[in-house]
């Protein structure tokens, strides 16, 4: 791609529009989610060094008196971070794109975390015109539970953004990802070898993942100190 080709960088991420969970309408379930986006995939967003993106977290509308409630026991948002609803998402997104060559659609959960300088590395990026998505397939797992972290890789992650020309965006354009993240490096991709994300186990999704991925003991990183060290280049 051409290197005077402007770009604007959107994350978009899901608080509790999937029906995933049936609690996720419900005041305890928000309330500890909203818990743990505060305090983890917030300080992410607020301590990229590259504050030139939007980050849009998408909520169910039957949630909405519950949403704002939580949001204001907190302190104030950033002017790039808004809770939204897949509707807002939609006509906010065309609205904003719209002056721009390429969009990045950067995937993150609202309960994970990317690397303080990714969203720089991907203005740094210069990908070729084939690329339709940059994939990172290394990172880490956080245990928040037991306070552990090991080195994860995983082929086709759901730690990814996918690039599209801004015109064709807006004129209906959609990758098919059948079956999910899972397909996504079936997509003509570059990926980004740095450790850029961190999957979150916490007490509410799944605390068991070192052992569902059969974690091996030699990445796993006990050192307490070398856990907050990279920690802290997540969140500060």
């Amino acid at each position: 791609m051409k290197d005077n080709q402007t770009k604007i960088m959107i994350i978009e991420s899901c608080f509790n529009v999937l029906a995933i969970r049936k609690e996720r309408l419900t005041i305890d379930w928000i309330e500890n989610r909203m818990k743990i986006f505060m305090n983890y995939t917030l300080k992410s967003l607020k301590a990229q060094t590259n504050k030139n993106f939007l980050a849009f977290i998408q909520y169910d509308p039957k949630s909405k008196d519950i949403i704002e409630t939580e949001i204001k026991k907190y302190e104030k948002l950033p002017a790039n971070v808004k809770f939204v609803t897949p509707e807002e998402f939609k006509k906010i997104v065309a609205e904003k794109i719209k002056n721009y060559d390429l969009l990045y659609m950067i995937r993150l959960d609202c309960d994970d975390m990317y690397h303080k300088t990714f969203i720089q590395q991907l203005y740094d990026i210069n990908p070729s015109k084939q690329t339709k998505v940059i994939i990172n397939q290394n990172g880490y797992i956080y245990d928040s539970v037991q306070n552990r972290i090991a080195k994860f890789f995983y082929t086709s992650p759901n730690y990814y953004t996918l690039i599209y020309d801004v015109d064709k965006y807006l004129g209906g354009e959609r990758y098919e990802l059948p079956g999910g993240h899972n397909y996504v490096i079936n997509l003509p991709h570059e990926i980004i070898p740095k450790r850029n994300y961190i999957r979150h186990a916490h007490t509410h999704n799944d605390v068991t993942c070192f052992e569902r991925y059969n974690i091996k003991d030699k990445d796993i990183i006990k050192n307490e100190k070398m856990i907050n060290e990279i920690l802290k280049d997540f969140m500060e």
